[in-house]
């Protein structure tokens, strides 16, 4: 474990490294991506008397504080975010070559971070999840939002996999698409327009609300965002094609409301005129509980795809492996 840390920082090498045991950087780990020692005591399944004398002696051993209480949990020093996230993905490793090649779902103890959109979360984790606790009750996972850095998480193993709407990726990183989806507008089941077939027309004449994923660092072109060579579609309702079209009928659209995910825009075309366009998944499975009714574009529009990305340098993990393998079996059969 000495060499591990000697690899990741330099302050870490100076340690007293014969204080130091797995159970202590465990407990680094888990307040490094907890901030909260009541929450790092229940994922380590010890008392928060526990965590906070491994904090203590921690603090003695590499002479900082480390984790300082504030209004947003327990912060990390300058120091704790120098050498969090390379003793996670130190971590990782150490557990892989633990692991060699055998993994047994039944028995294995792991814990998995997934980022997710908001579509994924929706559409495809409940059956992924269902599967993992009936299969690997052993196992937690952590479902954290998608996030801007994505490539630097997965480098780091913060983050395990993600799933979202990505396109090109840079060569350290895999693809695989799993879901595709084509996108259809609801209306409010009881408004005048939702009796009568869609046409560009009457869509021209309808308020719009437009879903976008906003990030205040990044900003998008033609609906993407490039980060370090990682490709992520932010812009979600497919607006070239809709713009084309009532351009061909001598009309443009009036967007009223712009939302950052598809549920709050089923939830609110449901109370009010505005129409959506949505994937047909959701609409189709959240029709009922918000009295909506979804029609078919009055033009070709494309279709949304949804891709899972890792680090394939820490593909051999047996443990991460099984995990894609689920995903990828449970989004074939949606």
């Amino acid at each position: 474990m000495a060499l591990i840390l000697c690899a990741g920082s330099r302050d870490v090498a100076m340690a007293n490294f014969s204080s130091i045991d797995l159970n202590l950087l465990r407990v680094f780990d888990a307040l490094f991506e907890e901030r909260s020692v009541t929450r790092a005591g229940s994922r380590l399944h010890v008392t928060q008397s526990a965590v906070s004398h491994a904090l203590a002696r921690l603090r003695d051993i590499l002479d900082d504080e480390l984790f300082i209480k504030g209004p947003d949990g327990m912060a990390p020093t300058a120091k704790a975010r120098a050498v969090g996230p390379r003793l996670h993905a130190g971590l990782l490793q150490l557990q892989a070559a633990l692991s060699v090649d055998a993994f047994d779902p039944a028995t294995a103890e792991y814990r998995y971070t997934i980022a997710a959109d908001a579509y994924a979360t929706a559409v495809l984790l409940p059956s992924v999840i269902g599967r993992i606790r009936a299969d690997a009750p052993g196992i937690d996972v952590r479902i954290t939002p998608g996030v801007a850095d994505i490539g630097e998480a997965l480098d780091t193993g913060r983050v395990d996999l993600a799933i979202s709407a990505y396109g090109r990726v840079p060569e350290r990183l895999g693809l695989q698409v799993l879901l595709r989806d084509r996108l259809v507008w609801v209306l409010r089941a009881d408004h005048p327009l939702a009796q009568e077939p869609l046409t560009l027309e009457r869509l021209a004449s309808l308020p719009h609300l437009v879903r976008a994923v906003t990030d205040e660092r990044t900003e998008a072109m033609d609906g993407m965002i490039v980060e370090h060579g990682l490709e992520r579609r932010v812009a979600q309702d497919g607006d070239g094609a809709l713009i084309a079209a009532l351009a061909g009928i001598g009309r443009q659209r009036q967007i009223r409301l712009t939302v950052p995910s598809t549920q709050a825009a089923l939830a609110i075309v449901g109370e009010t005129d505005l129409a959506a366009l949505v994937p047909w998944r959701m609409a189709a499975a959240w029709a009922g509980h918000y009295r909506l009714k979804w029609m078919e574009p009055p033009y070709p529009g494309p279709e949304t795809q949804t891709s899972m990305v890792w680090h394939l340098g820490h593909g051999s993990n047996p443990a991460l492996k099984w995990l894609r393998h689920v995903i990828m079996e449970v989004a074939s059969q949606a």
